[in-house]
């Protein structure tokens, strides 16, 4: 009986914690899962259709942006960010930060809109050239607008709405020497094997943490004492910067913050939602 009891325990704390590491990275499985309906979607449009996914592009200032999605055709290259969100969303085209809402709980996340304008011109910097880009913010079909106003910058649609947004463009934009320029220009982006895609993220994430560094003043040093803020077992400093990596607990910006272990990632929402992550 004793055994018994025990073994019943054990099984107890094993169902526990395995239950709470699901719960953890459901956040992550839910991006992943959404971002490859995204793609099995856009593979759907043609054999002819070229698809892009997960690519690092050099910005103008020798940063890297990361784009989930861009589709090469001759209508136009269309820059595709997901959000894979439900509940209500408010926001607006120029509203810095956007809300979601599910039943009395809201929490904040960066304007997808904003955050795509940030790929499309590192994107135009990239290719050097005259051609037409559309933005598309995808949300989830759980997803239930609150917009007041139209937008004209981007198309904010859910899931279900993706294919006929892209194909109500019919007219021809791009040449087909400018169709090839362009794809051998994505397709370098491409890396060739997993230890390539894990050099081109731990180069990003390096210069992120470059930045992050704090710099030494010229001026003479305060005398005003800035007491760290204590985040669970993590002390974090009061330098950090602002990334375009959104918080899959919350949906708000990550920014790199100076711990006791190192930088890492942390919510921008802090305290309110205490989502970590390593570089």
């Amino acid at each position: 009986m004793l055994v018994f009891s025990l073994f019943s325990y054990i099984v107890f704390g094993i169902i526990f914690v395995a239950g709470m590491i699901c719960l953890a990275y459901l956040p992550q499985l839910k991006g992943y899962v959404g971002e490859r309906r995204i793609q099995k979607l856009l593979k759907s449009l043609g054999e002819d259709v070229k698809v892009y996914n997960d690519l690092y592009v050099p910005k103008k200032n020798g940063e890297m942006t990361q784009i989930d999605h861009v589709l090469l055709l001759p209508n136009g290259i269309f820059v595709i960010e997901t959000k894979n969100y439900t509940g209500w969303i408010f926001g607006s085209e120029n509203q810095r930060n956007w809300t979601q809402t599910i039943y009395k709980k809201k929490s904040r996340f960066y304007n997808p809109v904003m955050q795509n304008n940030t790929h499309i011109k590192a994107l135009q910097n990239y290719l050097n050239m005259e051609v037409p880009m559309h933005s598309i913010i995808v949300f989830s079909n759980a997803a239930t607008f609150k917009f007041n106003e139209p937008f004209q910058q981007a198309h904010v649609i859910q899931t279900k709405h993706l294919k006929r947004t892209i194909k109500q463009y019919t007219t021809q934009e791009i040449s087909g020497e400018q169709l090839g320029k362009i794809s051998q220009m994505l397709h370098a982006l491409i890396p060739e094997t997993k230890q390539q895609k894990k050099e081109i993220k731990k180069r990003h994430l390096e210069h992120v943490k470059e930045i992050a560094k704090p710099k030494p003043s010229k001026k003479s040093v305060s005398k005003v004492k800035v007491e760290p803020v204590i985040a669970g077992p993590v002390i974090v400093e009061p330098v950090s910067v602002t990334t375009d990596v959104t918080c899959p607990k919350c949906g708000n910006n990550l920014v790199v913050r100076n711990g006791k272990r190192g930088s890492f990632y942390g919510c921008q929402s802090f305290p309110k939602c205490r989502f970590t992550r390593d570089l």
